[in-house]
C-alpha cells in the first residue's frame, strides 16, 4: 500500500509540474503541433517517470544505522481482549473501491455520450461526402460538431449565409483532417485512469483549445480573418451538446480570437525546448533510487549486510495486509502487562534472508519485558511465510522494522 501511495503521489506531482509548465510557457504559443504533442504525452510521461530507476552512491548502511534505514511495515494493534485487525486493513480496500468507482463513472459517462452520438447519427440525414468526411444534417438543435470522420451540421446553419456556412464547414473538416477525435478519446482514457487528479482535467481542456486553434488556422488559410472572427464571436453564444465532439462554438472564444491575431507569425521553438530540462529534472526527482548495500563478497564466509531497499522487496504470503492480519490474530496480550495496565509501542527489527527465512529478530524500541517477549514470539511465527527479495536478478537479505502497538480496551 505504501508503494502504491508513493507512486500515486509522484504521478500527481509530475502531472502538476507538466501542467504548470504548459500554462506558464506554452499556452499562448502558436506552435500548435508541439503543444498538441506535449499535451498528448504529458499524462503518459507522468505515469512512467516514477517507474524509472536511477543508481545511488554506494554507502555503508552501518554509517547511518541499519535500523533507521530499514523499511517500516504497517503498524499492527493488539488489544487486551480479542485480537484486533488494524484499521489499515480496511483502508486499502476502501481506497481501491473508491478508485475503481471513479474509473467506472468516467467510462460509463463516455459510453453514454458515444451512445447518444450513435443515436444522433441514425437520426441525421447524410447530405454530402467531402474528401475524407461525411456530412450530416441533424434534426435537433445541437450545435455543429465533428466526430471521427463525420461532420454534423446544426439546423441553425440555415441562419448563416453561404460564405459563413463554408467557414463553419471548413472548421469542422479541419478537425476530421487532423484526427482530433483520437486525441479526445485518448484523453477520456487518461481521465478515467487519473480522474482523481485535477491536472488531467485541465490538460484535457488545454488540448481541446489547441484543437480549436488548429482548426481556426486551417480556416483562415482560405477565408479572410476579419470575416471569420466576426462569425466566431457571434456564434460563440451557442450552447454545447455532446462533450466528446469537436465543436465550432466553444467557450474559449476569446483565446481563439487572440490566436487568430497571430496569423502569419512564425512559431518559436525557444519555449518548447525548455521542456527538455523540465523532463530531465522530473526524471531525476521522480525516478526510483536503486538502493545498494555494500558490495557482496564472493567469499561465502564473509557476512553480507542486509539491504534496506531492493528492486523486488520480500513479500509475505498474501501481501502486507495478510501479514498484519496474521499478527493481529496470533498476538496475545500478556497477563502480566494487562494487570499492570501497561500499553504502548514495541518496534521489532528483523531480516528476511536470501532463502526467505527470518533472522536477527530483535527489539528496536522496548516497552516492557513481557510485551517485548510477545512481540519477538509472534514475529518468529512468520518463519517460512516470506518470499525473499531480489536485486539485479539475485536474492538478497532485506531488513524490516515492524511497529506493534499494545492497547488495553
Amino acid at each position: 500500500m505504501e508503494a502504491i501511495l508513493n507512486y500515486t503521489l509522484k504521478v500527481g506531482i509530475s502531472m502538476l509540474a507538466l501542467y504548470l509548465f504548459y500554462y506558464a510557457l506554452l499556452r499562448l504559443s502558436n506552435n500548435f503541433k508541439f503543444n498538441r504533442l506535449y499535451l498528448l504525452l504529458a499524462p503518459s510521461v507522468a505515469l512512467l517517470l516514477p517507474l524509472l530507476t536511477r543508481p545511488t552512491i554506494l554507502a555503508r548502511q552501518a554509517f547511518l544505522g541499519e535500523n533507521l534505514l530499514a523499511i517500516q511495515l504497517g503498524q499492527v494493534t493488539v488489544g487486551a481482549g480479542q485480537p484486533t485487525i488494524p484499521w489499515a486493513l480496511t483502508l486499502p480496500m476502501a481506497l481501491t473501491g473508491l478508485y475503481f468507482a471513479g474509473v467506472a463513472f468516467v467510462l460509463v459517462k463516455l459510453i453514454t455520450q458515444l451512445w447518444r452520438l450513435h443515436q444522433t447519427k441514425n437520426q441525421a440525414t447524410l447530405t454530402s461526402e467531402i474528401a475524407h468526411a461525411k456530412v450530416y444534417l441533424m434534426p435537433d438543435s445541437y450545435p455543429t460538431f465533428a466526430f471521427g470522420k463525420y461532420v454534423f451540421l446544426s439546423t441553425e446553419q440555415s441562419k448563416l449565409n453561404a460564405a459563413e456556412q463554408q467557414q463553419v464547414l471548413a472548421h469542422e473538416l479541419a478537425h476530421v483532417k487532423y484526427g482530433h477525435t483520437k486525441d479526445v478519446l485518448l484523453y477520456e482514457l487518461y481521465t478515467a485512469i487519473l480522474w482523481f487528479h485535477p491536472a488531467v482535467w485541465l490538460l484535457r481542456q488545454e488540448l481541446r483549445n489547441v484543437h480549436e486553434y488548429q482548426a481556426d488556422a486551417e480556416v483562415v488559410q482560405e477565408h479572410q480573418v476579419q470575416t471569420y472572427t466576426s462569425l466566431l464571436s457571434r456564434e460563440a453564444l451557442f450552447n454545447m451538446g455532446l462533450p466528446v465532439g469537436s465543436y465550432f462554438t466553444k467557450p474559449q472564444v476569446l483565446l481563439r480570437l487572440r490566436m487568430l491575431q497571430q496569423k502569419g507569425q512564425q512559431a518559436g521553438w525557444l519555449r518548447p525546448l525548455l521542456a527538455l530540462p523540465l523532463l530531465a529534472c522530473l526524471a531525476f526527482v521522480m525516478a526510483r533510487q536503486q538502493a545498494s548495500a555494500d558490495p557482496v563478497s564472493e567469499t561465502p564466509e564473509k557476512y553480507e549486510k542486509p539491504y534496506t531497499y531492493v528492486e523486488n522487496m520480500p513479500r509475505f504470503e498474501g501481501g502486507e495486509s495478510e501479514m498484519l492480519k496474521f499478527l493481529g490474530q496470533n498476538t496475545r496480550y500478556p497477563e502480566q502487562a494487562k494487570k499492570r495496565q501497561i500499553e504502548g509501542l514495541v518496534v521489532v527489527s528483523f531480516v528476511v534472508r536470501k532463502d526467505g527465512s527470518l533472522d536477527e529478530i530483535s527489539i528496536v524500541k522496548p516497552l516492557e519485558e513481557s510485551l517485548d517477549a510477545e512481540a519477538l514470539r509472534v514475529v518468529a511465527l512468520m518463519e517460512g511465510k516470506w518470499q525473499p527479495g531480489s536485486q539485479d536478478g539475485r536474492n538478497v537479505p532485506v531488513r524490516y522494522t515492524l511497529p506493534m502497538r499494545f492497547s488495553i480496551r
